[in-house]
């Protein structure tokens, strides 16, 4: 697996999420704000509405997961 999360400078619980994903994710990701030169087009390719959007995928690159908060992340991984 691995993950993308996708946060905004503006967001007011998107450092909350950054952080809590950093801290309890160990399998490979990237986090992206808009202020990195591919999150315009990771937002359009995943049609994402709202920040924060954690995305995971499995090995062949096909979306397991899409959520935004901590409690979904944490269910979800629960589970698997």
């Amino acid at each position: 697996m691995k993950y993308l999360l996708l946060t905004t400078t503006r967001c007011p619980k998107c450092p909350e999420v950054k952080a809590w994903v950093s801290e309890n994710i160990s399998f490979p990701g990237e986090i992206l704000d808009e202020t990195h030169e591919n999150f315009l087009s990771q937002v359009q390719a995943l049609s994402i509405a709202a920040a924060p959007a954690f995305i995971l995928f499995n090995d062949q690159e096909e979306e397991l997961f899409r959520g935004s908060e901590i409690s979904e992340i944490q269910d979800f991984l629960a589970s698997q």
